[in-house]
């Protein structure tokens, strides 16, 4: 039994190794997500997106929360963008009792990376929102928004 546990967990950080080692490239299709939203829902990345925009970390959450607040309930979807969130390193409890209620209150979807492995393959920069175009079905050049201004200025391009 303690084999096959550490059989596991070594499969498990080779797995979380590999990711990490082979992000996401230009070129690639997009991948199929097995995530939920903030309401504890399924949630994908429809076939007509247009563009991915990720918070890998909570300096990056709070540059995009600021953009959607101003917009529209539906913003993202009528512009055929979807957003993830990374919301790993948030413990648990801050997470249930705090965060999730607070994001169920937001008009918008949100796909929620819970564990290290959902989004590790995302590439990211520190305190930045990662914009990925998607076009047929393949991931864009990444590009990296730092600022409110450069977010705004990124998604209205």
């Amino acid at each position: 039994m303690l084999i096959k546990l550490a059989l596991s967990l070594l499969l498990s950080c080779s797995s979380l190794s590999a990711l990490a080692q082979n992000p996401l490239q230009e070129g690639a299709p997009v991948p199929v997500l097995a995530l939920k939203n903030q309401h504890d829902k399924p949630a994908d990345i429809p076939d007509n997106t247009r563009r991915i925009l990720f918070a890998a970390d909570n300096a990056a959450a709070e540059l995009m929360t600021a953009l959607l607040d101003a917009k529209a309930g539906n913003w993202l979807q009528e512009t055929r963008q979807v957003y993830l969130a990374d919301i790993h390193k948030m413990p648990g409890l801050i997470s249930r009792m705090f965060a999730l209620p607070k994001l169920r209150e937001k008009p918008y979807n949100i796909i929620l990376g819970r564990e290290e492995s959902d989004l590790a393959a995302w590439p990211r920069q520190k305190a930045c929102v990662t914009l990925i175009p998607v076009t047929a079905g393949k991931l864009g050049k990444a590009d990296y928004a730092c600022s409110a201004a450069a977010l705004q200025n990124a998604v209205d391009r």
